[in-house]
């Protein structure tokens, strides 16, 4: 299946895993490429689902770059994620039309199911659900997220703001300082905040470059809220948290609708997916 547009935009913000805590920055100068919220990671593998701590939410991701010419470029996507007690989650993204399609926004839905092991891509569209079949963790993968070739980490807290590198890392970048913001109240959840300013020195600039990320994690849901980056080469993004409930979701949000056509994804045998023997992982959302 390819990835398009839609599927790409996806990737980028709720890739999905089944440990709903938030994952670690990505490389670079800056603290750009994480996931956000309850989906985010690797596909294909399943994780310790976070139960009884229902939600539904509205992410709203705003993404400023500003051209060598002036020209300001913001992207927003819109997304829509719920879990319920038993840790099914949903994931419902609205991207803008592309430009080459039919001058339409596109709404992608992924389903994640711990206790069917399943994950499940809506095309509503197409009334379409492709049905992938995930194995169950195995025993060293524990609850919570894994690190690149790390053990496994607790869900409940949240992840360092260095990269993954953990404390150790961050002692010896002298260039990464952190600084606790406390706890404060978002759309009536509290939230713990953490800032991170990493100094990159002078190297073909007249003076340092700083990058700035600043996130606020939920304990009680195990998800992030809000965040913040500020990366000179890579612009601004900033993710903020609407509508936030932590009612039971209706059960009916996690089932294929009526009407539409299921179809198993192929499980590809031969090869050894991360986290699975003798199959490789599932083939991530394509575009529509």
């Amino acid at each position: 299946m390819k990835i398009g547009l839609v599927s790409a935009a996806l990737l980028l913000a709720v890739v999905p895993v089944f440990a709903q805590g938030p994952g670690g920055p990505g490389g670079g100068p800056g603290f750009m490429g994480r996931g956000f919220g309850p989906m985010e990671g690797g596909f294909g593998m399943m994780r310790q689902p976070v139960t009884n701590a229902p939600y539904s939410a509205t992410f709203t991701s705003t993404s400023t770059e500003k051209l060598q010419d002036g020209t300001v470029l913001t992207h927003t996507t819109t997304r829509v994620a719920t879990r319920d007690a038993l840790g099914r989650t949903r994931e419902e993204v609205t991207l803008p039309a592309r430009p080459d399609g039919d001058g339409k926004p596109h709404t992608m839905v992924v389903i994640m199911d711990p206790i069917a092991h399943t994950i499940t891509r809506l095309q509503a569209e197409k009334k379409i659900a492709i049905v992938h079949q995930i194995p169950e963790p195995r025993p060293h993968d524990g609850p919570g997220r894994r690190g690149p070739g790390g053990p496994p980490q607790d869900a409940s807290a949240p992840p360092p703001p260095d990269g993954g590198q953990g404390p150790r890392g961050r002692h010896e970048d002298r260039n990464v300082v952190t600084a606790d913001l406390g706890s404060k109240t978002i759309d009536g959840v509290v939230a713990t905040g953490k800032r991170v300013t990493r100094t990159i020195p002078v190297s073909g600039t007249d003076k340092p470059v700083v990058a700035t990320h600043e996130d606020w994690f939920s304990p009680d849901l195990k998800i992030e809220l809000s965040r913040s980056d500020v990366d000179p080469f890579r612009g601004t993004h900033t993710t903020v948290v609407s509508g936030l409930s932590k009612a039971a979701p209706d059960a009916t949000l996690f089932q294929i609708p009526q009407g539409y056509t299921v179809e198993q994804a192929p499980q590809h045998a031969g090869r050894r997916g991360p986290g699975r023997d003798g199959q490789a992982p599932p083939p991530p959302p394509s575009g529509m």
